[in-house]
Protein backbone atom coordinates (compact mmCIF):
# COMPACT_ATOMS: atom_id res chain seq x y z
CA UNK A 1 0.00 0.00 0.00
CA UNK A 2 0.76 3.29 -0.58
CA UNK A 3 2.42 5.81 1.90
CA UNK A 4 0.51 8.30 3.17
CA UNK A 5 2.56 11.25 0.66
CA UNK A 6 3.69 9.94 -2.60
CA UNK A 7 2.86 12.97 -4.83
CA UNK A 8 3.97 16.59 -4.53
CA UNK A 9 0.66 17.75 -5.24
CA UNK A 10 -1.07 15.50 -2.97
CA UNK A 11 -1.61 17.79 0.11
CA UNK A 12 -4.16 16.21 2.34
CA UNK A 13 -1.61 13.65 4.33
CA UNK A 14 -3.79 12.69 6.87
CA UNK A 15 -5.24 10.98 4.27
CA UNK A 16 -3.38 7.96 2.21
CA UNK A 17 -3.28 8.44 -1.20
CA UNK A 18 -4.94 5.21 -2.24
CA UNK A 19 -8.12 5.85 -0.04
CA UNK A 20 -8.32 9.41 -1.77
CA UNK A 21 -8.12 7.77 -5.00
CA UNK A 22 -10.95 5.15 -4.27
CA UNK A 23 -12.96 7.70 -3.26
CA UNK A 24 -12.92 9.57 -6.36
CA UNK A 25 -14.04 6.59 -8.58
CA UNK A 26 -17.65 6.93 -8.34
CA UNK A 27 -17.15 10.53 -9.41
CA UNK A 28 -14.68 9.64 -12.76
CA UNK A 29 -17.32 6.95 -13.63
CA UNK A 30 -19.46 9.60 -14.33
CA UNK A 31 -17.33 12.06 -15.53
CA UNK A 32 -16.84 9.47 -18.06
CA UNK A 33 -20.20 8.68 -18.53
CA UNK A 34 -20.22 5.10 -17.38
CA UNK A 35 -22.70 5.81 -14.52
CA UNK A 36 -25.75 8.33 -15.47
CA UNK A 37 -29.60 7.50 -15.07
CA UNK A 38 -31.32 7.39 -18.51
CA UNK A 39 -34.42 8.03 -16.75
CA UNK A 40 -37.78 8.37 -18.58
CA UNK A 41 -38.12 12.05 -20.67
CA UNK A 42 -41.48 14.47 -19.87
CA UNK A 43 -42.57 14.83 -22.86
CA UNK A 44 -44.37 18.07 -21.82
CA UNK A 45 -41.36 19.66 -20.09
CA UNK A 46 -39.34 18.60 -23.29
CA UNK A 47 -42.35 20.77 -25.17
CA UNK A 48 -42.23 23.40 -23.13
CA UNK A 49 -38.72 24.18 -23.24
CA UNK A 50 -37.90 23.35 -26.74
CA UNK A 51 -40.76 25.22 -27.37
CA UNK A 52 -39.91 28.61 -25.62
CA UNK A 53 -35.54 28.31 -26.17
CA UNK A 54 -36.58 27.58 -29.67
CA UNK A 55 -34.21 24.24 -29.46
CA UNK A 56 -33.83 21.72 -32.59
CA UNK A 57 -34.27 18.24 -31.13
CA UNK A 58 -30.96 17.47 -30.90
CA UNK A 59 -30.14 20.84 -28.84
CA UNK A 60 -32.55 19.65 -26.26
CA UNK A 61 -31.22 15.98 -26.00
CA UNK A 62 -27.38 17.77 -25.18
CA UNK A 63 -29.21 19.89 -22.57
CA UNK A 64 -30.82 16.70 -21.57
CA UNK A 65 -28.23 14.88 -21.17
CA UNK A 66 -25.64 17.46 -19.87
CA UNK A 67 -28.73 17.95 -17.16
CA UNK A 68 -28.81 14.33 -15.90
CA UNK A 69 -24.76 14.41 -16.04
CA UNK A 70 -24.52 17.53 -13.56
CA UNK A 71 -27.58 15.92 -11.15
CA UNK A 72 -25.41 12.56 -11.30
CA UNK A 73 -22.39 13.94 -9.93
CA UNK A 74 -23.87 16.12 -7.54
CA UNK A 75 -25.54 13.19 -6.00
CA UNK A 76 -21.97 11.57 -5.95
CA UNK A 77 -20.17 14.84 -4.26
CA UNK A 78 -22.13 13.69 -1.29
CA UNK A 79 -21.23 10.17 -1.20
CA UNK A 80 -17.45 11.16 -1.86
CA UNK A 81 -17.57 14.00 1.21
CA UNK A 82 -19.12 10.91 3.51
CA UNK A 83 -16.08 8.19 2.24
CA UNK A 84 -13.48 10.99 2.53
CA UNK A 85 -14.62 12.18 6.20
CA UNK A 86 -14.56 8.85 7.45
CA UNK A 87 -11.09 8.06 5.92
CA UNK A 88 -9.48 10.86 8.35
CA UNK A 89 -7.88 9.09 11.59
CA UNK A 90 -10.12 8.54 14.20
CA UNK A 91 -13.60 8.40 11.65
CA UNK A 92 -15.40 5.44 10.02
CA UNK A 93 -17.87 6.14 7.35
CA UNK A 94 -20.92 4.12 8.66
CA UNK A 95 -22.58 1.20 6.11
CA UNK A 96 -26.16 2.33 4.49
CA UNK A 97 -28.92 0.92 6.84
CA UNK A 98 -26.28 1.52 9.98
CA UNK A 99 -28.08 1.44 13.28
CA UNK A 100 -27.53 5.29 13.73
CA UNK A 101 -29.48 6.56 10.42
CA UNK A 102 -26.21 8.79 9.81
CA UNK A 103 -23.34 8.83 7.81
CA UNK A 104 -20.06 8.89 9.70
CA UNK A 105 -18.92 8.04 13.30
CA UNK A 106 -15.95 9.78 14.74
CA UNK A 107 -13.44 9.93 18.23
CA UNK A 108 -15.18 11.32 21.11
CA UNK A 109 -18.27 9.96 20.35
CA UNK A 110 -18.81 12.21 17.05
CA UNK A 111 -21.89 11.19 14.82
CA UNK A 112 -21.60 13.02 11.67
CA UNK A 113 -24.89 13.61 9.48
CA UNK A 114 -23.00 14.83 5.93
CA UNK A 115 -25.58 17.00 3.04
CA UNK A 116 -23.70 18.33 -0.15
CA UNK A 117 -25.66 21.63 0.41
CA UNK A 118 -27.78 23.93 2.65
CA UNK A 119 -30.89 23.28 0.46
CA UNK A 120 -30.76 19.31 0.49
CA UNK A 121 -33.29 19.53 3.18
CA UNK A 122 -37.04 21.15 3.54
CA UNK A 123 -39.24 21.48 6.61
CA UNK A 124 -40.62 17.47 6.42
CA UNK A 125 -37.37 15.75 5.89
CA UNK A 126 -35.46 18.02 8.64
CA UNK A 127 -37.70 16.88 11.33
CA UNK A 128 -37.05 13.33 11.02
CA UNK A 129 -33.41 14.52 11.02
CA UNK A 130 -33.07 16.21 13.80
CA UNK A 131 -34.77 13.38 15.30
CA UNK A 132 -32.41 10.95 14.77
CA UNK A 133 -29.72 13.48 15.79
CA UNK A 134 -31.50 14.23 19.32
CA UNK A 135 -32.28 10.28 20.08
CA UNK A 136 -28.34 9.93 19.68
CA UNK A 137 -27.53 12.81 21.94
CA UNK A 138 -29.67 11.25 24.48
CA UNK A 139 -27.97 7.88 24.16
CA UNK A 140 -24.20 10.23 24.98
CA UNK A 141 -23.33 10.90 21.43
CA UNK A 142 -22.43 14.36 20.03
CA UNK A 143 -24.70 14.92 16.81
CA UNK A 144 -23.13 17.15 13.89
CA UNK A 145 -25.22 17.81 11.21
CA UNK A 146 -22.66 19.25 8.11
CA UNK A 147 -23.67 21.23 4.93
CA UNK A 148 -20.32 20.59 2.83
CA UNK A 149 -21.48 23.82 0.46
CA UNK A 150 -22.62 26.12 2.42
CA UNK A 151 -20.99 30.12 2.73
CA UNK A 152 -24.22 31.09 4.97
CA UNK A 153 -23.22 32.60 8.21
CA UNK A 154 -26.13 31.45 9.91
CA UNK A 155 -26.54 27.89 8.56
CA UNK A 156 -30.21 26.24 8.48
CA UNK A 157 -31.14 25.25 11.89
CA UNK A 158 -34.89 23.80 10.94
CA UNK A 159 -35.41 24.55 14.94
CA UNK A 160 -32.56 22.00 15.86
CA UNK A 161 -32.14 22.61 19.57
CA UNK A 162 -28.66 24.18 20.38
CA UNK A 163 -27.20 21.13 21.43
CA UNK A 164 -26.84 19.59 17.53
CA UNK A 165 -23.74 21.26 16.22
CA UNK A 166 -24.12 22.31 12.62
CA UNK A 167 -21.37 23.12 10.38
CA UNK A 168 -20.40 23.59 7.31
CA UNK A 169 -17.11 21.92 4.90
CA UNK A 170 -14.81 23.91 6.08
CA UNK A 171 -15.36 23.51 9.64
CA UNK A 172 -15.99 20.00 9.44
CA UNK A 173 -12.78 18.81 7.61
CA UNK A 174 -10.85 21.52 9.99
CA UNK A 175 -12.81 19.66 12.95
CA UNK A 176 -11.94 16.26 11.91
CA UNK A 177 -8.15 17.09 10.64
CA UNK A 178 -7.16 18.78 13.53
CA UNK A 179 -6.57 21.55 10.65
CA UNK A 180 -7.22 24.51 9.34
CA UNK A 181 -5.99 24.42 5.88
CA UNK A 182 -7.86 21.48 5.19
CA UNK A 183 -10.33 22.29 3.26
CA UNK A 184 -8.24 24.81 1.25
CA UNK A 185 -5.47 21.78 0.41
CA UNK A 186 -8.25 19.68 -0.22
CA UNK A 187 -9.53 22.24 -3.31
CA UNK A 188 -6.29 22.23 -4.39
CA UNK A 189 -5.50 18.76 -4.33
CA UNK A 190 -8.60 18.15 -6.15
CA UNK A 191 -8.02 20.89 -8.76
CA UNK A 192 -5.03 19.53 -9.66
CA UNK A 193 -6.15 16.02 -9.88
CA UNK A 194 -8.95 16.56 -12.32
CA UNK A 195 -6.82 18.90 -14.13
CA UNK A 196 -3.96 16.07 -15.14
CA UNK A 197 -6.17 12.67 -14.58
CA UNK A 198 -8.66 12.81 -17.41
CA UNK A 199 -9.66 9.17 -16.41
CA UNK A 200 -9.68 7.23 -13.33
CA UNK A 201 -7.27 4.49 -15.07
CA UNK A 202 -4.73 7.52 -15.38
CA UNK A 203 -5.14 8.31 -11.88
CA UNK A 204 -5.03 4.57 -10.71
CA UNK A 205 -1.46 4.36 -12.25
CA UNK A 206 -0.66 6.50 -9.07
CA UNK A 207 -1.29 3.04 -7.33
CA UNK A 208 1.14 0.97 -9.41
Amino acid sequence: MMSRLTEPWYRIREIRISEYIACLKPIYMVLEKSHVSSGSDDKFMKTILASYSNMTPEQWEAAESNRRHEKALSMKMGDFHEELIGKLPGYTTLPLGHPSGVDVKGKDRDMIEVKNRDNTLNSDSAKSVIAKLEKLMDNGYRAILVYINSDKKRLPRFKAPERITIVNGRQIYAYASGRETFYDDLMKTMEYTFRHYSTYAELSTLLT
